[in-house]
């Protein structure tokens, strides 16, 4: 048996009897304990250190007068530690480091960076809130799994796992084509004018994705969620495709590809998707 990462803190958590008298932070605790699982949720992976680490920082129990001395001491060096390590983690220079090592890492992937992007294979490499957060993702809008904590180790077992994600929602083309048909149909019967965004599109390829199964017995009990980027993988795989195309794309104004609020849709302009070029409607030909 491993020795544990926080031996006062976890050995006053199982005293105290946390887990049973703090139900509503049981997946905090477990994060602590090494026990639960890591926040992306895609992984199928225990926490990594820092997020453990990141799991005792908010802790508000740990912080309360009549912990003992010992867990706060362990308190304040995992604090102090992780205050280090965040502090690194927002320089470029480490970020770039930790994309370069897990890039090596995959082995006869083609990978590398270009226009000031990591890609590998057919995704783009990308991270967020100061270096914590990284996500593997089709351009750098459409995450396919993201929240991976910043450990090279996670983010390539990410890497793998969102590729066999893609090769399970991609469907052959002419069977995407069918559902896009449809999707545009729907999106064009409730649009307001003439024009059909292809955010709207994307929302109804939801419905228009469903199996035989809800369409002879459409009810909730047959409706069958769809993992959020699969239009997106699909659109791109199809467009990949040789051959005439039934649809065709208008480029977006800088107005509409910018702002809280954009409707755009960011197709990928080059073909490590590093590139994007936002688009708005989609015409059927």
């Amino acid at each position: 048996m491993s020795e544990p990462l926080f031996p006062e803190i976890e050995s006053y958590i199982e005293k105290e009897g946390m887990l049973n008298k703090l139900k509503g932070n049981q997946a905090q605790i477990y994060r602590i304990l090494g026990q639960g699982s890591s926040k992306s949720k895609e992984l199928n992976m225990q926490p990594a250190t820092i997020e453990r680490k990141m799991e005792v920082d908010s802790f508000k129990v740990l912080q309360e007068a009549g912990v003992p001395v010992k867990v706060r001491d362990e308190v304040a060096a995992i604090r102090k530690e992780l205050a280090q390590e965040l502090d690194q983690l927002k320089k470029d220079e480490t970020q770039k480091r930790l994309a370069s090592q897990v890039l090596r890492s995959l082995t006869g992937v083609k990978s590398g960076n270009k226009d000031n992007r990591f890609f590998a294979g057919r995704l783009i490499l990308t991270s967020n809130k100061g270096g914590t957060e990284w996500a593997w993702s089709l351009t750098s809008y459409y995450p396919i799994i993201s929240n991976i904590p910043p450990d090279p180790l996670y983010i390539e077992k990410a890497y793998w796992a969102a590729e066999k994600l893609l090769t399970e929602i991609i469907l052959a083309p002419d069977v995407f084509e069918t559902r896009l048909n449809l999707a545009w149909l729907l999106a064009r019967h409730f649009s307001i004018g003439d024009k059909v965004l292809i955010v709207d599109v994307a929302r109804m390829y939801k419905v228009a994705s469903q199996e035989n199964k809800f369409w002879s017995n459409p009810k909730k009990g047959t409706f069958v969620e769809q993992f959020d980027a699969a239009f997106t993988a699909n659109l791109i795989a199809w467009l990949k495709q040789p051959g005439e195309k039934s649809y065709s794309f208008a480029p977006a104004t800088l107005h509409q590809a910018h702002g809280k609020n954009t409707k755009a849709f960011y197709l990928p302009g080059n073909a490590e998707g590093t590139q994007t070029r936002p688009v708005i409607y989609i015409d059927k030909k």
